[in-house]
């Protein structure tokens, strides 16, 4: 096989052959992950659940993973990392599940929200991830899903519905209000059947924000779950803080889909994009991701939260500081994130 598609390459220089396949069917290239939205199911105003053909067959993945989800908007491919909302296969799949809620910033779960459309084309990445229900299982799991938080949560109770012998689940799922609650009625329907699933809604703008008395009440023995939490940074902090307090962090397992960054008051400096020949200000706190896309440089890109390593570049000189700790940081020819690296000084980069 790798003699036949080096002997397409040479014969169809300088295209590659996937230049030839992908005009036939988007499906087709060989070089890529690619998929076709087969269907989308509106759960609210701002989110659904996008079912996607993959070109080829994707091994299992685990409840709670997630993959990278590539549009092209404006003539420039955008990166979004979604978790994966389906029940885990037992098999290598073609079919995928991913439930988005628009943000409202005109990005890649903006456009899968509003203006995606069955038989549309996306780009895709393997599934990937380490939160995920842990082998060998534990008794009582305690569940809490702030907001899209649910996704992750969604498949491994999905997972869980179709085995032998599920462990008792405790879901608390909060949300602005209940129209914000995807899968409701799915999550419901769980508990008016299922003896080993609990449900418990939780709105803030009725209830205000889940405190650790609210969370004594609602679950007296927290302290003896495994608990997995995935939500807003602000939540994910509280949590961690209780747990902590308890001396329980080896039972709490956790998921953010929005890094939390520092806010810094050092000084930030210029950054030169010496292969693009472009330079810009580049103050502290924003990430040189987007001092360089604002500076009109073509910056690879992924998740944009620090978790896919697609934005990293070389650091020819000068000193970085990691936005999400406020290290400063730098050697020549180091690798740097991009998306989540500031300018400590005057930085050169090698894009």
């Amino acid at each position: 096989m790798t003699r036949i598609l080096s002997l397409a390459q040479r014969l169809t220089s300088p295209l590659l052959p996937d230049d030839y396949l992908t005009l036939i069917d988007p499906l087709l290239a060989q070089n890529s992950l690619r998929g076709r939205i087969v269907s989308i199911e509106s759960h609210t105003t701002r989110s659904s659940t996008i079912v996607i053909h993959t070109a080829r067959p994707v091994p299992p993945f685990q409840a709670g993973q997630h993959i990278g989800v590539g549009v092209d908007l404006n003539a420039v491919r955008h990166w979004r990392t979604f978790s994966l909302s389906g029940a885990a296969p037992l098999r290598p799949t073609q079919t995928l599940h991913v439930t988005v809620k628009a943000t409202g910033s005109g990005g890649v779960s903006d456009h899968l929200v509003n203006h995606a459309k069955p038989g549309d084309i996306l780009f895709l990445e393997p599934p990937t991830g380490e939160f995920t229900l842990t082998e060998g299982g534990a008794e009582s799991l305690l569940m809490i899903a702030g907001g899209s938080g649910i996704t992750p949560l969604l498949s491994m109770i999905r997972t869980l519905t179709v085995t032998d012998t599920p462990p008792y689940v405790h879901l608390i799922y909060s949300a602005t209000t209940r129209d914000d609650m995807v899968a409701l009625a799915e999550l419901r329907d769980y508990a008016n059947t299922m003896p080993w699933f609990k449900l418990t809604r939780w709105e803030s703008t009725v209830q205000g924000r889940i405190d650790q008395s609210a969370l004594a009440q609602i679950e007296p023995d927290w302290k003896d779950a495994v608990a997995y939490v995935c939500g807003p940074a602000a939540m994910l902090t509280a949590v961690d803080g209780w747990w902590r307090e308890a001396r329980l962090s080896d039972q709490l397992k956790i998921e953010q889909f929005q890094t939390q960054l520092v806010v810094v008051d050092g000084e930030g400096g210029t950054a030169t994009f010496s292969a693009s020949s472009r330079t810009s200000d580049a103050p502290a706190n924003e990430p040189l991701l987007t001092v360089g896309e604002a500076a009109g440089v073509l910056m690879p890109s992924g998740c944009r939260i620090g978790i896919c390593h697609t934005c990293v570049v070389p650091l020819k000189s000068g000193k970085v500081r990691d936005l999400r700790t406020g290290r400063v940081h730098g050697e020549p020819d180091e690798p740097i994130q991009t998306c989540i690296n500031a300018a400590a000084c005057d930085v050169e980069l090698d894009v």
